[in-house]
């Protein structure tokens, strides 16, 4: 029996799996280690667990999913519409609450930030157990030197992990901590990765120039499966990618350069921005274009963003709009403006419990016409805003091609009825030209390794 045909002769689940699912868990629940790289709504989550049936019925192991807070509801919720009913545990709550749970079950459901803050716990019960990891929004392990990478690698080594992620890179650097899990005995080391694929460093160490990426891609593809939801569903209504240039009020284009100005006086005579302090002044300006008042000290200063957001949504007459920013200075700002239209945050200035919260009355309340999100914090994994909203709104710039991909893919997924339109503010005169600008280059080149979603110059510009 495959795979498949082996977990579904034990278990049933509510719907039929298409063949491009069969395809990818048949060929990847029988190795070790996989990258379930399958773009926004094509299925990682039914794939995998699938394949964690697999494992349960023919090794008896029992499956541990670590992933974003955001999402441990709509994996349980998943999990127990199959049949027979599994045993299926949501790892968290307050100290005291989890002190009282039992790990013993078919699936732990995990946040990542608790599986770090218990490791102990989890290596102490899981030692002489037989386990397998799905690791789900996996772009969060592929920074090789964060504790995310470390923790979680080390809890998997040598056990069966999936990799589960429908944007698996920021940059070319990205894809060595993915396959130190996918595919770890491609490269010995980081040192090995970079001597192959590394042509340039900046004058901070920042790989710039790369080389054989041809090699790279080709690499990534070991283990791993890659479906994008245009080769699965060629009826899904069109995105259109909308970049909105304005201009800030001319005492407010004066405030910024001030401020540029006086953050770069603070630098010591004759010496040059480095990092630190160039990515302060960067944080700096990128936050007085939306909230020009608390710059200015004056309430009566209302930026010029957020009238293009009220234009926005006045011609949306009575639908929804999902509203991306970056800071949460922004997001309180504009969640505050909006009031009045019901708008709900999701950052991480708000508990997981009142995330989903918001998430809920964004999605069944009428009166809430504004969902204010951190691309992170929102951006991945998250679903059925696509049922209610098809307008985003991006109020400050987003630089990472996956977090932009994920972010859009809250409306752009299965279920979305309706063209998605998605508008990009870029302040005139501004870092945010320039961001904009880092964004089309940075996907132009994680596009030449891994497949994309989408080349976001050619869909904006036709070329």
């Amino acid at each position: 029996m495959t795979p498949v045909e082996l977990a579904l002769s034990r278990y049933t689940i509510p719907f039929t799996l298409k063949p491009s699912q069969v395809e990818v868990t048949n060929a990847l629940a029988v190795l070790e280690t996989a990258g379930y790289y399958l773009d926004m709504g094509v299925g990682k989550t039914v794939c995998a667990t699938v394949a964690g049936l697999y494992h349960m019925i023919k090794w008896g192991h029992r499956i541990i999913v670590i992933m974003p807070p955001l999402l441990i509801k709509q994996w349980y919720l998943w999990l127990k519409k199959l049949q027979p009913e599994l045993k299926v545990v949501m790892y968290r709550g307050t100290p005291a609450e989890r002190k009282a749970m039992s790990l013993d079950a078919d699936f732990v459901l995990v946040g990542v930030q608790i599986f770090k803050k218990e490791y102990d716990r989890f290596v102490d019960f899981y030692h002489t157990k037989l386990y397998t990891g799905i690791v789900d929004e996996a772009t969060m392990i592929c920074n090789v030197g964060s504790d995310n990478h470390q923790k979680i690698h080390d809890f998997f080594l040598g056990r069966p992990c999936m990799m589960l992620t429908g944007t698996p890179m920021n940059n070319v650097m990205d894809a060595y901590g993915l396959m130190k899990f996918v595919a770890p005995g491609l490269y010995r080391n980081l040192k090995q990765f970079k001597n192959l694929h590394v042509e340039e460093e900046d004058f901070f160490g920042k790989p710039v120039v790369f080389r054989n990426l041809d090699l790279l891609a080709q690499n990534m593809a070991v283990n791993s499966r890659r479906v994008l939801l245009a080769d699965v569903y060629h009826e899904m209504p069109p995105v259109s990618y909308i970049p909105v240039e304005y201009d800030l009020e001319p005492k407010h284009l004066k405030l910024y350069r001030k401020l540029a100005e006086e953050e770069l006086l603070k630098l010591p005579d004759g010496g040059k921005i480095d990092a630190t302090s160039s990515n302060r002044l960067a944080h700096c300006l990128g936050q007085i274009i939306c909230n020009w008042d608390h710059f200015a000290g004056d309430d009566s200063c209302v930026s010029n963003t957020l009238g293009l957001i009220e234009e926005k949504l006045s011609e949306l007459g009575d639908g929804k709009l999902l509203v991306f920013a970056n800071y949460k200075m922004t997001i309180a700002k504009i969640t505050e403006h909006f009031k009045k239209q019901g708008a709900v945050a999701v950052n991480s200035e708000v508990t997981p419990s009142q995330k989903e919260k918001n998430v809920e009355r964004f999605v069944n309340d009428s009166r809430c016409r504004v969902m204010v999100a951190q691309f992170r914090s929102a951006g991945y994994g998250l679903d059925g805003l696509q049922h209610v909203c098809n307008h985003a709104f991006y109020a400050e710039p987003c630089q990472q091609p996956r977090d932009f991909h994920q972010s859009v893919a809250r409306l752009a997924r299965t279920g979305q009825t309706k063209p998605v339109q998605v508008y990009i503010g870029m302040a005139q005169g501004t870092l945010q030209v320039r961001a904009f600008n880092n964004l089309l280059n940075n996907d132009e080149l994680v596009n030449t390794v891994i497949r994309s979603v989408a080349d976001l110059r050619q869909a904006i510009f036709g070329g």
